[in-house]
């Protein structure tokens, strides 16, 4: 590659509006998580669902975020909460929390705004018909209310997964490597990493809810998720 081709190069990634999952993934991610919530939770979520795919919208322009910062926006929903807060505001922050632990699940979204992610993001795009989420075990559902443990574990899963796809993109041109097919390595990281959001997504919104739900108005009528028994 010349000189001009790789800064032209690297402008075009420098201007890529879309951090990792493009917006219409995070708000697939979300609305699968809002069905495995506690039924009221899911209605709470629904009476103000504007609110939680504004946040949804502003995903691609979110940085990746540390575990850290993941802990502190969970630990801002309960102050919001504590504090009484309307509902619209406390939904848009479980929506922001739903994209950080959506990108701390992404396995291409490990820092900056390289080529493996922006080859990820098309990626997903192309293949946003064929994303599934394997719904896992609902943790938070009992226990410690802390999610300290799990978000940690996400972090280090995340990481294994991205030396694994990272070999499948070139990481100065972005070109894919090899076949991506449905057999293929970064197809299989993909459904893995949207699966892990989704369900991240949950449990978090979860250990919230056991938190301070009970802080929230409740919500009337509507339908529920399958998680109700919680």
């Amino acid at each position: 590659m010349d000189t001009r081709t790789l800064a032209l190069s690297m402008a075009l990634l420098a201007a890529w509006p879309c951090a990792a999952w493009g917006p219409k993934v995070h708000a697939m991610q979300t609305t699968q998580a809002m069905r495995l919530v506690p039924a009221e939770m899911a209605q709470f979520l629904e009476q103000n669902e504007q609110a939680l795919m504004e946040a949804a919208r502003d995903a691609g322009n979110a940085v990746v975020p540390t575990p850290e910062a993941v802990e502190e926006q969970f630990h801002k929903v309960l102050d919001m909460s504590e504090g009484g807060r309307p509902p619209k505001e406390i939904v848009r922050e479980l929506g922001r929390l739903a994209n950080m632990v959506q990108l701390l699940t992404d396995p291409s979204a490990t820092a900056g705004f390289t080529f493996v992610r922006l080859a990820m993001s098309e990626y997903a795009d192309e293949q946003i018909g064929k994303l599934v989420a394997v719904r896992e075990p609902l943790f938070a559902a009992k226990g410690d209310l802390s999610p300290r443990t799990a978000i940690m574990v996400w972090d280090r899963v995340k990481y294994e997964r991205f030396r694994a796809l990272s070999d499948h993109v070139n990481p100065k041109t972005g070109a894919r490597i090899g076949t991506w097919d449905s057999l293929s390595v970064p197809f299989a990281q993909m459904q893995l990493g949207f699966s892990a959001g989704v369900n991240a997504t949950a449990n978090l919104w979860i250990f919230a809810w056991r938190a301070a739900g009970d802080l929230w108005p409740p919500a009337s009528g509507g339908g529920g998720g399958e998680a109700a028994g919680l």
